[in-house]
């Protein structure tokens, strides 16, 4: 009896700890990829600290990772019998994350300067003004020539949201053309540090956009 009652004691505390602590578990199971060069995870096939914002309010995890190909993000969490359990978190209910000094936000209503409608999901944000710069990477898997593995490819869009319409962007010169009231200024700013802009580097763009703001 006493054996049981501390059993039970304990599945009472983790239950409560679930319910009340771990609120955001309710997404569905997760089958991870454990190949550490072709995987469809961000940066490296790796648990990272981050948080995330799940109804309104902000989380902080040991265990994270952010899977491109799916669109999810995917937390680690132990059973009872302290088995290990890979969940999808819902989209619906975490509205945003940062993970490997990256922040991801989940968007729905993206509008191009032409009026198409983007696909709805996770996008990193670069910068976070009056101006936004977004980034969107996207893992398409294939099989290698012997169909044995999937390969993962990562491709990336660039974006500014201005005038709450998104205009791809893809060079530096791009980025300055649609800023051009200050396009003088921007250009020697640019020179100066010399900052470059493309798919695989693209982090100057939030040093632009706040020098441009703060003109």
């Amino acid at each position: 009896q006493f054996l049981l009652k501390d059993k039970q004691t304990l599945e009472d505390s983790i239950n409560k700890q679930t319910e009340i602590e771990l609120p955001f578990i309710l997404g569905r199971e997760h089958w991870g990829v454990t190949n550490k060069v072709n995987h469809p995870y961000v940066g490296e096939n790796e648990w990272n600290k981050g948080t995330f914002v799940f109804k309104g309010q902000q989380y902080s995890a040991e265990n994270l990772k952010y899977d491109v190909d799916t669109d999810k993000l995917i937390y680690l969490s132990y059973s009872s019998d302290f088995q290990m359990n890979c969940i999808a978190l819902d989209q619906n209910f975490v509205s945003e994350f940062s993970i490997q000094n990256a922040t991801f936000r989940y968007f729905d209503n993206l509008v191009t300067q032409r009026g198409v409608n983007l696909r709805k999901g996770y996008y990193e944000v670069v910068y976070d003004g009056k101006l936004k710069f977004l980034s969107r990477k996207v893992k398409s898997k294939s099989f290698d020539d012997n169909s044995l593995y999937l390969n993962y490819k990562l491709s990336t869009d660039l974006f500014l949201i201005k005038d709450g319409k998104l205009i791809r962007v893809k060079s530096m010169a791009k980025l300055i053309a649609q800023l051009s009231d200050k396009k003088k200024e921007l250009k020697k700013y640019v020179r100066d540090n010399y900052l470059k802009l493309n798919l695989t580097d693209y982090s100057s763009a939030a040093k632009v956009l706040k020098f441009y703001e703060g003109l």
